[in-house]
């Protein structure tokens, strides 16, 4: 490789840094796909909700509020079966490392019955796990690893 075409190479790599967003996409739907194929489905709400969200050469998953306490569960006044929730990439809880009641007597709203809800209430919601944000966080640098030597 001459100089001239070192140069030239260098050029195109510093386009392809300003603007991930084609790369990002790839991933995100990739991401997607996997993350809708293993969620939790009653009605099929979550899964189709699940969606990658690019901006400013960033990638977001996003998808209905409840899908967090899916995946990490929540802990009930008499039981205890969350996992901890991870420090960084998702909403974290009120208090501690895990989602869970705090014993005054609130217990979840929506069109659920209310004898779910009070059993939800006392025994918490077992986890599904469907995403790990770890391993979206992988895949993610990996893949603009990949794209990048493979475009320089």
């Amino acid at each position: 490789m001459t100089v001239d075409e070192f140069e030239s190479a260098l050029e195109g790599f510093g386009e392809t840094l300003g603007n991930l967003s084609p790369v990002l996409t790839q991933i995100g739907g990739r991401l997607v796909d996997q993350i809708k194929a293993d969620a939790p489905t009653n009605t099929g709400a979550l899964r189709q909700s699940i969606k990658a969200v690019i901006e400013d050469d960033g990638l977001a998953i996003e998808m209905l509020y409840y899908g967090i306490f899916q995946n990490y569960g929540v802990d009930g006044i008499q039981n205890a079966p969350a996992r901890e929730v991870p420090r960084f990439g998702v909403p974290q809880p009120v208090a501690g490392r895990r989602f869970g009641f705090s014993g005054n007597y609130e217990m979840i709203g929506g069109d659920l019955a209310f004898g779910v809800r009070k059993q939800i209430y006392k025994m918490g919601l077992k986890p599904q796990p469907f995403f790990d944000v770890d391993q979206i966080a992988n895949a993610v640098a990996d893949g603009v690893a990949q794209q990048l030597t493979t475009d320089f």
